[in-house]
């Protein structure tokens, strides 16, 4: 990457003996969405307190646009950020809220009118500018904040959670308007999430958080596909793993309990390992395995009907339970019953060999 808009170089922070990120290392391009992806504790909330300037790192440095971001304070950063809880002034209208960061930084009256007009346009509530935050929805009062966060044009937005409080449907609809925010001004956003779908809907890279360490970062198509650790596989969409050892290891390929799979990194021959592989890879058959390669015999202990899919839940020979996905008129064909036998395959290029740890 050719001059990062933002630099994380070995950051950490500590609270005594507890290391709540460290050797965070990252470079962020300019215009890139960047999603910090992980579960609660894993220490993507403080790397985004780092950079914002609400948490000081006690190792490592950051910079944004060449310039070191450590003893510069939280209003002079050119940081825009968005909260989970909007944390709108209830005192004060809609227009107010927005043009509040236009008042700090000194922004003369005519000027501050136009950008506000401008943002709330952008985020679709032209006309709510005398209202007050009581008197919106919960979506409406998120686009609020995003339009204060953005009306002063930082050079990074970060995003901590900002659809935590909304059901279902209406993040779902708040993704892509923040994705069309986005493209549209072309903004450098970090943006934090558990919500393993909403980081692979909006995100140019998706960095995935453990104890407070990057586990992996890339493309949501790369993370999907191509995990390098049990852990990333787990976290990121549904999967199934199949305990055993590394057999015959060559070049990137290997063999656990007889199946050939894609070696996610270099391991040798009798290593603990999982073979994993996604629902929706395992094709289906009832009846009994001839035994070939990437083949697995097992009982079928439930089927799941999803109305587009259903998911069948097969009990292999020895007690490992596998789910397999199917289209609806997949599923139709394939004629699975409850109690029966029934008979898995899969691509060799469709799975991955992972160290079982």
């Amino acid at each position: 990457m050719s001059d990062p808009i933002l630099k994380l170089v070995d950051i950490g922070k500590a609270y005594g003996p507890v290391d709540a990120a460290k050797d965070i290392n990252l470079h962020v391009a300019e215009g890139e969405f960047v999603t910090f992806l992980g579960p609660s504790g894993s220490g993507k909330t403080t790397t985004l307190m780092m950079v914002a300037g609400f948490t000081q790192p006690t190792e490592g440095g950051i910079e944004l646009k060449g310039k070191p971001l450590d003893p510069i304070p939280v209003w002079k950063r050119d940081i825009g950020m968005v909260f989970q809880h909007y944390a709108l002034f209830p005192h004060m209208s809609v227009a107010q809220n927005v043009a509040f960061p236009l008042e700090m930084r000194g922004v003369p009256k005519p000027e501050r009118r136009k950008r506000v007009e401008e943002a709330m346009e952008l985020v679709g509530l032209a006309g709510f500018g005398t209202r007050l935050p009581k008197e919106l929805s919960g979506g409406q009062q998120q686009r609020v904040a995003l339009a204060r966060a953005m009306v002063f044009k930082p050079q990074l937005l970060l995003m901590d959670e900002p659809l935590g409080a909304l059901d279902k449907k209406l993040r779902e609809h708040m993704q892509l308007e923040i994705m069309h925010l986005h493209k549209n001004m072309g903004t450098t956003v970090l943006y934090v999430t558990h919500d393993q779908e909403e980081a692979l809907v909006m995100s140019d890279r998706i960095a995935v958080f453990q104890n407070g360490r990057i586990e992996q970062i890339g493309s949501p198509r790369a993370l999907y596909e191509a995990p390098e650790t049990k852990f990333v596989a787990d976290f990121i969409g549904e999967t199934n793993f199949i305990a055993g050892q590394v057999e015959s290891a060559n070049g990137g390929t290997a063999r656990v309990r007889g199946m050939v799979g894609q070696l996610a990194r270099d391991l040798r021959d009798g290593t603990a390992a999982v073979l994993a592989v996604r629902p929706e890879r395992l094709h289906v058959q009832a009846g009994d395995s001839p035994g070939d390669d990437n083949m697995l015999s097992g009982t079928v202990k439930e089927l799941i009907y999803l109305g587009q899919s259903r998911k069948a839940i097969i009990t292999l020979e020895d007690g490992t339970e596998v789910v397999a996905l199917e289209q609806a008129a997949q599923a139709e064909a394939t004629a699975l019953e409850p109690g029966a036998a029934a008979t898995l395959s899969f691509r060799s290029e469709d799975a991955r060999i992972l160290a079982d740890v």
